[in-house]
């Protein structure tokens, strides 16, 4: 199952961990223990769940960044290799372990995350420089996490010269705005952040207070980005694209878990894009996948699998038997 529309590979730079996913009632407090509903670890963040999610459509993808040499790190990467993800620009490191993000998940789907990748496993420009003069044929996009915010501007810049479009998700929200301001958003083609993120790439403007659906506008307006999508969870999202913006109610769903729903989110959205669709049918696939991600629990295993994905994308049923 292979997606119409250009045939080149994406590549999605960023971290690559292992979840260890809480499920409880309520965070512990300094001094006290609290007993959890469901406790497992699986391999894990935004990176890995845009590039799995991309893979199960059928396209071609290569991962770019770095774990630690151990069996963790080991484990993340024959995850990805198991969904059809090109490893090979993934460095193990000697002598640091791979990075375990903690997640708890309260009943109502709301979560609290706990995390930190070390400085020695930040993926740099060089490994996405190298990861393109091994690859044959086009990159058609390349989508850039913000786990590694003091290194953004130069991901970006790596990535506008390996693919024909760059995609950014500028996940975690930056804290710093001078992080913000080095980013060459003029070599960014796509934009996908949250509405907390998108008040973050605002600070210090006064459109940072603005009301939620006019957030696109005003970060495409700033940054100069042609296509900014805001999403906004319940609330659905915001597209601006070609000097317009429309609103996109959120598809209805069942809440259960809300981790990984807006790498699923992203990752639809720009392969949609790429193919050729027109702004509010990859809006609507893309929500598609979403929803079904909060559905059920977890952010990697709750993630649309190959068939669902036929299925929310291109109205197809897998075969009988």
């Amino acid at each position: 199952m292979v997606l119409h529309g250009p045939a080149g590979r994406f590549f999605v730079v960023g971290a690559f961990v292992l979840d260890c996913l809480v499920s409880t009632r309520r965070l512990p407090r300094w001094g006290r223990d609290v007993r959890a509903d469901a406790m497992r670890t699986v391999p894990g963040g935004k990176a890995l769940n845009q590039a799995v999610t991309l893979a199960r459509l059928g396209l071609p993808v290569t991962a770019v960044g770095a774990v630690g040499a151990d069996g963790v790190g080991a484990a993340v990467r024959a995850a990805l290799a198991g969904e059809g993800v090109d490893v090979s620009a993934i460095t193990a490191v000697p002598d640091v372990p791979t990075p375990v993000c903690v997640v708890h998940v309260r009943g109502d789907g709301e979560k609290a995350v706990v995390w930190r990748v070390p400085e020695a496993l930040a993926v740099t420009g060089d490994q996405v420089h190298a990861a393109a003069a091994a690859t044959d044929g086009p990159v058609d996009a390349a989508l850039v996490t913000f786990e590694f915010a003091e290194r953004a501007a130069d991901l970006v810049t790596a990535a506008a010269k390996a693919a024909t479009r760059v995609v950014v998700n500028p996940a975690p929200a930056p804290a710093d705005p001078a992080v913000v301001g080095a980013v060459p958003w003029e070599q960014v083609d796509i934009l996908v952040p949250n509405e907390t993120e998108a008040r973050a790439l605002l600070a210090g403007r006064a459109a940072a207070r603005g009301p939620a659906g006019r957030l696109a506008e005003a970060v495409a307006e700033t940054l100069g980005v042609p296509t900014v999508c805001v999403t906004l969870g319940e609330r659905g999202c915001v597209l601006r694209t070609g000097g317009g913006t429309t609103v996109h109610p959120a598809v209805a769903a069942r809440v259960i878990d809300t981790t990984g729903a807006s790498d699923a989110f992203t990752a639809v959205l720009v392969a949609r894009l790429v193919a050729g669709d027109d702004p509010a049918t990859a809006v609507h696939h893309a929500q598609a996948a979403a929803a079904l991600t909060v559905s059920r629990v977890g952010a990697y295993e709750a993630l649309p699998t190959a068939g669902e994905l036929r299925e929310l994308v291109f109205g197809l049923r897998n075969p009988p038997g």
